[in-house]
């Protein structure tokens, strides 16, 4: 009797935890648009590809990726329509962790997909009526343009380039390594990029996504200082990007 009792409390339990797992179940809406990076404007759909898709992730069970970590528990997918848009309607576990990711964006014209189980850039709330813009980063090309704004013409300020442009070898593309005195440069190499200022469009710091920028060393006045200039590209062309210090 007393095996029999124990069975009966362990049914008991497990019926019990998972009548309140059905309880925390909420409608959810989740609708929004697939964006080029830097600008408000939806994403280009091919009429010869197949169309974009948006998948939404179930994050569950904590710790560390890849390590007895998290697991990522794919709940649905959609395709979006002609101008670029989704939307799920979903019955979601309240509090617990939800995000989407997108796939099958034209190649030649986008950088790699966010379809990884592990990015967690756009997440969704469960209860909530989520509208997300869905950034996807277009192919750009860059020309840079160094120009000191000191507008003493017989300035002596020195700017040495560090870092930020979009080429593998600066020096062998034919970037000089400092600019002297009154400098408005246009370099004679093209750089190919990613378009927008902030990439995937989330602020500075936030999940190692860095936005565009030139790190460089500025002696203005005889004081040397380290300096960052922040630059936004826009997509799918090859633009002249001013480089002002």
């Amino acid at each position: 009797m007393k095996k029999i009792a124990i069975v009966i409390l362990v049914i008991g339990i497990v019926l019990s935890y998972s009548c309140k797992k059905e309880e925390k179940k909420v409608a959810t809406t989740i609708n929004g648009t697939l964006i080029v990076n830097g600008t408000n404007d939806p994403i280009k759909i091919s009429t010869e590809l197949k169309k974009p898709q948006v998948i939404l992730y179930h994050r569950h069970g904590g710790g560390v990726l890849g390590g007895g970590g998290p697991q990522w528990d794919e709940i649905d997918k959609t395709i979006v329509n002609n101008s670029a848009k989704y939307s799920f309607d979903k019955e979601l576990l309240s509090g617990e962790e939800y995000f989407l990711v997108y796939t099958d964006c034209n190649p030649d014209l986008y950088w790699d997909n966010i379809n990884s189980y592990n990015t967690t850039l756009f997440p969704i709330t469960a209860g909530q009526n989520n509208n997300i813009k869905l950034y996807v980063l277009a192919y750009s090309w860059v020309r840079p343009r160094f120009i000191n704004t000191n507008p003493d013409v017989n300035n002596s300020d020195v700017f040495k380039y560090v870092s930020g442009l979009p080429c593998d070898n600066c020096g062998s593309a034919g970037l000089p390594p400092v600019f002297h005195g009154l400098t408005d440069s246009t370099l004679n190499w093209v750089g190919k990029t990613w378009g927008g200022t902030n990439k995937f469009g989330i602020p500075p710091g936030q999940n190692n996504y860095n936005p565009h920028e030139v790190h460089g060393k500025l002696t203005r006045n005889g004081v040397t200082r380290d300096t960052i200039i922040y630059y936004s590209v826009p997509p799918y062309d090859t633009t002249i990007v001013e480089i002002r210090y």
